[in-house]
């Protein structure tokens, strides 16, 4: 897939940010996609939105386009996506609604 520069940029600022973002953030896994995806995981899930407030709160300015919450049997039990834009992008749709 291929990514523009804005999007490219806002992928190592995210990435540069993730490390230490991680060490004050005890239980939580955390990936940067290639795509500017954020996704963090772990066993509370008010730590991860809490985890995801700290993150836009902190940090580099970009735009929530879209999310998506998972939940399973196996570690980390919860996952929320956080799909990210540089400002000023146009925002496409990233997946169709699911119903279950």
């Amino acid at each position: 897939m291929m990514t523009d520069s804005g999007t490219a940029t806002l992928v190592e600022e995210l990435r540069e940010r993730a490390g230490a973002f991680v060490n004050s953030h005890v239980d939580l896994w955390l990936t940067v996609e290639d795509d500017a995806t954020l996704i963090l995981a772990g066993q509370d899930p008010v730590a991860l939105f809490q985890a995801a407030a700290d993150w836009l709160g902190d940090g580099p300015a970009c735009t929530v386009a879209d999310t998506r919450w998972d939940r399973r049997t196996t570690e980390p039990a919860h996952t929320l996506s956080l799909y990210l834009r540089p400002p000023g992008v146009e925002l496409a749709p990233q997946r169709t609604a699911e119903r279950v």
